[in-house]
């Protein structure tokens, strides 16, 4: 999919070889005609399950997330802009082209008496800079997830760019769903702590010269008093050795 660069390009490798449609047919089709193009990513998984042998259909499925990035080299590509690509090799860290977040969904079958994942390309869809690729992805997961209402183990599958709390909260909202992705170093795995209630806390909420606030003072100079002589003792049995 990632190979076919063009309309032109995919009709020549592989529309023209199914269908007798003339590639002007698709240009219309993509243009004009008004289609939910979302439901052909429920279509295919649908599919796809039906691939799954009746032996393997305890096994889990896969659902990879990622992006790819198409160069384009003319200037009146719609929606073409720069974009920041780590893997360019043209001199740059950036091209001028389109960036799609795309999922694939990798089913397992047999394969000479050994069970192999079969992959198979559910959609994508075009990132613009005034939207992010975070909800475009959490978007696609939303909308094929329906699709695998019979399976107990669907794993969701990403690169640490993904591992962010939009789409890592999504595993909350299906029972079936897991995540499997890279953390970076710069992630925050957890919650921020709670409103602190110490002593500090306590002592506030009771009235200046009140006898339980002079009581709690009591105890807490007592307690320093007695960690005190402890870590004293302590110094002194360590000082003097051995027995």
């Amino acid at each position: 999919m990632e190979s076919a660069g063009s309309i032109r390009s995919l009709y020549r490798h592989f529309l023209s070889g199914i269908t007798k449609k003339s590639l002007n047919a698709f240009y219309y089709a993509c243009s004009y005609v008004k289609a939910d193009y979302s439901r052909f990513m429920n279509v295919t998984a649908g599919m796809a399950l039906k691939l799954i042998p009746e032996k393997l259909s305890s096994q889990p499925v896969c659902l990879c997330m990622d992006d790819t990035m198409d160069a384009k080299f003319g200037k009146k590509f719609e929606d073409a802009s720069k974009i920041f690509d780590h893997a360019a090799h043209n001199g740059s860290n950036y091209l001028n082209g389109h960036c799609f977040v795309s999922l694939m969904l990798c089913v397992p079958v047999w394969n000479k008496d050994r069970i192999h994942y079969l992959s198979v390309p559910l959609g994508y869809r075009m990132w613009q800079k005034k939207g992010s690729k975070l909800e475009l992805a959490v978007s696609m997961v939303r909308h094929v997830m329906p699709i695998f209402h019979t399976k107990k183990n669907v794993i969701l599958l990403c690169d640490s760019w993904y591992v962010k709390k939009s789409l890592v909260s999504i595993v909350d909202e299906y029972e079936n769903l897991g995540l499997i992705g890279n953390a970076r170093l710069d992630s925050v795995i957890y919650d921020l702590p709670p409103q602190r209630t110490g002593k500090g806390d306590v002592l506030q909420r009771m009235a200046p010269g009140s006898p339980s606030r002079m009581i709690l003072l009591c105890l807490m100079k007592k307690l320093e008093v007695i960690t005190w002589l402890c870590a004293v003792s302590l110094q002194i049995i360590l000082a003097k050795g051995p027995f």
